[in-house]
């Protein structure tokens, strides 16, 4: 009397090694191990130093450097007692050539606050602006800029105008946050000798047909001087709006830069300083090198790993038919 004796079923080593692979590819998105490198992440509520902007004046052989920090409370309370350090650092020796406290006080709850320290500069060359936040004696935040102060220039050098960046703000929204008011600082640099009266010339522009203008008269700059005009729009924040910058010299236009993107008012928040590079008219734009998506590159492996363990596994069964195909079903007599 024959009988059939009771199989246990096998899994299949495919779905382990799934398994497996889909653990790996969690703890990796979990860890961080697919994220750019090159983000920048910072915990909400907080306070932070959002900006650091360098001014530069000449003196003598040297510069006035006046440093405005940007300090960002994210925190839902108001700030304790804030004060920044700033320190002037020459980027050949290392050593510290100037050093000011700065008293920001406090700062409201989800807003921005600046202030502004002058320090001067004795000779020429490549330096380092640090910047540290306190509370209450203990270190916040610290960040930088750098500057160069080049030897004067002489008189009968002409000047040579630079558009170098531009600083947006929201300080208010107004008629039912339908409209904000927007404060633009673009930055100039004199890379020559001193200019005659300067003016200074903002365009946001929504369509070819549509366009808002302000101006600040800038007047004389001095050779090697870094500064930033300012002027006020209120504009609709539904819409979008490409702005250009035009420096003029005595009624002469000079130099004239653009911000290589639309800017969408309602996708900016209120106190927030946003900062964009210049690029002068008709100057070629590079093209910006391609970032890898964050974790795309980890799903690509994943998804290799798993084909080959697919094609393993389709051998392995085509071998098992063809030489023990009574091998997990057999009869005893």
């Amino acid at each position: 009397m024959g009988f059939r004796a009771p199989i246990k079923s096998k899994k299949s080593p495919l779905l382990f090694f799934i398994g497996f692979l889909i653990s790996i590819s969690l703890v990796l998105s979990s860890s961080g191990c697919f994220e750019n490198p090159g983000g920048v992440f910072r915990e909400y509520e907080e306070i932070f130093i959002q900006d650091v902007d360098v001014m530069s004046t000449p003196q003598g052989e040297g510069a006035l450097l006046t440093v405005t920090p940007y300090i960002r409370n994210d925190q839902n309370t108001d700030s304790s007692m804030l004060s920044v350090k700033v320190k002037i650092i020459d980027q050949e020796t290392r050593l510290i050539v100037a050093e000011k406290d700065l008293d920001m006080g406090y700062i409201k709850a989800r807003s921005l606050a600046y202030n502004s320290v002058s320090l001067g500069v004795a000779d020429p060359g490549d330096y380092e602006v640090e910047v540290q936040l306190f509370k209450e004696g203990q270190l916040l935040d610290s960040g930088g800029s750098f500057v160069t102060i080049k030897a004067e220039t002489f008189a009968d050098q002409p000047a040579d105008i630079l558009l170098t960046d531009m600083n947006l703000v929201i300080t208010q929204f107004t008629d039912r946050d339908a409209k904000a008011v927007v404060d633009i600082s673009p930055g100039v640099y004199n890379q020559g000798g001193d200019s005659k009266a300067l003016t200074m010339v903002i365009t946001a522009r929504t369509d070819p047909y549509t366009a808002y203008t302000e101006s600040d008269e800038l007047g004389i700059v001095k050779g090697s001087s870094r500064l930033r005009g300012h002027v006020r729009f209120v504009l609709l924040r539904r819409d979008e709006y490409t702005f250009s910058v035009t420096v003029e010299e005595n009624g002469r236009e000079i130099v004239t830069s653009e911000v290589l993107e639309p800017i969408k008012m309602d996708q900016i928040e209120r106190q927030v300083t946003k900062n964009y590079p210049l690029m002068e008219e008709d100057m070629p734009v590079e093209a910006p090198e391609k970032e890898d998506t964050p974790g795309f590159g980890g799903a690509i492996v994943f998804a290799a790993l798993l084909l080959t363990a697919c094609i393993m596994h389709r051998k392995g069964l085509k071998s098992k038919r063809s030489g023990n195909e009574g091998l997990y079903d057999w009869r005893r007599r």
